[in-house]
């Protein structure tokens, strides 16, 4: 295996391994006390009129809500009318990313702007019980595709312009001397698979994937969608016993940088409800659901 390969396209896991190290991390107010008396939990929840542009002012605003960036660094990322406009593309960091992974890998990963993971909830007050709610609605809109050849079960070709990823408190799966728990990825893939779930070979242990949706139909065109995500667990994981555990961290992230070029998508919401909610939105606004 070249040295290529195995500092800059083995990355995707390193990225959600620092992903699953923030889940222990303490974080400043107990996310599940944000839950709202019309059942329904915020985890991206940014109001109409909030304008952010990119770079320093991104960050700061980023921090401020508690949100931390797992890997990468979001320096193209803004926000439009309350919409997160996520952006991968190359930079000064990617760009000297072969003299970096061999004498700078922690600026190599805390630097990278075309692999950006954020985690938006996680941390040891945070956790939300399937039962209570046992939906995630989402709303976003792929802008952007990576370049040519980009295929998120090909560990080579590894990228995608959306990853919702929800991770449970299971039993933890050892990977590069961390330990990692179960973790469903709702995607954007470039193009249709054969079966609607997939994995990449390397990680398929502890991440799984959902696609919701693929290829260039109506780029920028919001779409809509409410997972069961104790049905999505069980579907994933069909070895795994006993009752769903609870969700414990909750991320977004978008890369580009195996196939190379610009991948962009916008994300409106991101939220908890339970099933009455779910019932009564789902039957007025007509969202999405695989089955």
């Amino acid at each position: 295996m070249s040295v290529s390969h195995l500092k800059i396209t083995g990355i995707v896991g390193l990225a959600v391994v620092c992903l699953a190290a923030s889940a222990a991390r303490p974080v400043e107010e107990d996310m599940a006390a944000g839950a709202k008396e019309d059942g329904t939990l915020p985890v991206v929840d940014i109001p109409d009129e909030t304008n952010i542009a990119s770079g320093e002012p991104f960050k700061r605003w980023m921090k401020s809500l508690g949100w931390q960036s797992e890997f990468g660094s979001p320096e193209y990322f803004y926000v439009s009318e309350g919409q997160l406009h996520m952006v991968s593309k190359p930079g000064p960091v990617y760009n000297d990313r072969f003299s970096l992974a061999i004498f700078n890998r922690e600026k190599l990963v805390e630097g990278m702007e075309n692999k950006v993971l954020l985690r938006v909830a996680g941390g040891r007050k945070f956790r939300v019980d399937p039962r209570e709610y046992p939906y995630i609605r989402f709303r976003m809109a792929p802008v952007q595709l990576p370049g040519e050849g980009a295929d998120l079960l090909d560990p080579s070709r590894n990228d995608s312009a959306f990853y919702l990823l929800v991770g449970f408190d299971t039993e933890r799966h050892e990977f590069e001397g961390r330990a990692m728990p179960e973790t469903v990825a709702y995607v954007w893939a470039n193009r249709e698979w054969d079966e609607p779930v997939g994995s990449d070979s390397d990680y398929s242990e502890f991440l799984r994937y959902i696609a919701v949706g693929h290829g260039n139909d109506a780029p920028g065109a919001p779409r809509e969608f409410a997972r069961n995500v104790a049905r999505d667990y069980r579907r994933l994981f069909p070895d795994s016993r006993g009752e769903v555990p609870d969700v414990i961290q909750v991320g977004l992230m978008i890369d580009s940088n195996t196939v190379g070029g610009t991948a962009k998508s916008i994300v409106h919401h991101v939220r908890f409800e339970t099933k009455k909610v779910y019932e009564s939105e789902f039957s007025r606004d007509g969202g999405e659901e695989g089955r």
